[in-house]
């Protein structure tokens, strides 16, 4: 049995919808955001299930002693050795980026139907360009993110601490579950995030990239983490990164910009025009996968944590909702437009707006919307949550986030 873990329910419950599909499922995510140990978990709800052991099989290709397995073949017979019957078996494949030819590997074993088969990568960059090209259609993408703050939440509820009290440190320490054993150790996250930023930044992306200097993408990245929230376009970046001495050329902005998204350090929300309902290409805002970047790329102090917010909001409905965009609503905007199952859902984010003249400035930007789709203005204000203001319905951020 797994002790002392976090669940990751949402994701658990994912995986039980999408088994014995006759797809691959490959999980993906920022680092250490915990996607092999949501195989580790999934394999304990197939034991819990009555799956016998001997039809689970997993292989960690960054385990040293399974090193052999990172050749294509080596790979493929060590999973068809140990297939025992004609009866389901669940295969689980971590780190499976470093088999070369792994996409062949994947649709080979994908062809017998006796095989269930889930896959992780570190990587996103890696994978997403084999994954398009060679199993195409014969693949489910799971997304993973770091912790939501209920799942926060729910781990440290023990400190006997408000909800209020957790979403404050929730807000400062970040959302990578690791966090949460040093939560009370502010050297040590600092030394985790440290690590994880050369990691994603130094290593990965800059690896992929063949960069030899890379103060120019990790410049880029501080301008992004302090600039979360914000509409930006290439020539905005390349005017500020200017005025650091920092020369890039459009195509190299680009290209360094689609790979921080390709390898989940920052996500891009392109706008929506809501009178059309059409995506729109220009000024896209940048969000950061963990809010707890920010503290670490940039050293002065955050004097609006409305950017904060609105990131931490974001990222909650992308775990909610498949779609989410910035509105454009005329002259106006709307921080974020969502598709639901039963059309759009519009949200607008503020720190505050027990001043009268910031309410109605928040609510302004959903005046003229002619359809009928549920409006919400999130706030940490605990005074005034409940409110309706004309099918505008105030909630509070803390307690919308433990929904």
């Amino acid at each position: 049995m797994l002790s002392n873990i976090i669940p990751r329910t949402e994701y658990i419950k994912k995986l039980n919808g999408f088994q014995n599909n006759g797809l691959i499922k490959v999980i993906m995510g920022p680092r250490r955001c915990g996607k092999s140990f949501l195989l580790k978990l999934f394999q304990q709800e197939l034991l819990d299930k009555g799956i016998a052991p001997s039809h689970l099989i997993r292989v960690e290709l960054d385990d040293l002693p399974l090193y052999s397995l990172r050749d294509p073949q080596a790979l493929h017979s060590y999973v068809l050795d140990r297939i025992k019957d004609e009866n389901t078996h669940y295969v689980f494949i971590d780190e499976v980026q470093l088999c070369p030819h792994f996409e062949e590997v994947l649709a080979s074993l994908a062809k017998r139907t006796n095989i269930d088969l889930y896959v992780t990568g570190s990587n996103a960059y890696l994978l997403s360009g084999e994954l398009a090209t060679f199993l195409s259609g014969r693949y489910t993408k799971i997304e993973m993110y770091p912790l939501s703050f209920k799942e926060f939440r729910d781990s440290v509820v023990g400190d006997g601490l408000t909800a209020q009290e957790d979403f404050e440190r929730y807000l400062q320490i970040g959302s990578f579950p690791a966090l949460v054993r040093d939560r009370n150790d502010p050297e040590h996250i600092a030394i985790y995030y440290s690590d994880l930023i050369q990691s994603i930044i130094l290593k990965d992306i800059s690896w992929r990239l063949k960069l030899r200097d890379t103060e120019t993408l990790f410049k880029l990245c501080c301008f992004l983490a302090s600039n979360i929230g914000s509409a930006l376009s290439a020539t905005n970046i390349i005017n500020v990164l200017k005025t650091q001495k920092v020369e890039i050329s459009r195509l190299t902005l680009s290209t360094y910009l689609n790979a921080l998204i390709d390898g989940y350090f920052i996500e891009r929300v392109p706008r929506f025009d809501i009178r059309g309902k059409a995506t729109l290409r220009t000024e896209e805002k940048y969000y950061l996968s963990d809010t707890g970047f920010r503290h670490h790329l940039i050293v002065t102090p955050i004097r609006d944590y409305g950017h904060l917010l609105e990131n931490i909001v974001y990222l909650e409905l992308s775990r909610r909702f498949k779609n989410v965009r910035v509105g454009k609503n005329a002259k106006k905007e709307i921080d974020f437009v969502v598709q639901t199952d039963d059309g759009f859902a519009y949200y607008q984010v503020a720190q505050t707006v027990l001043d009268p003249g910031t309410l109605d400035r928040e609510l302004s930007a959903f005046a003229g919307i002619k359809d009928a789709y549920p409006r919400f203005l999130l706030t940490m204000d605990t005074l005034g949550k409940g409110r309706n203001f004309n099918g505008v319905k105030q909630l509070n951020i803390v307690e919308w986030l433990l929904e």
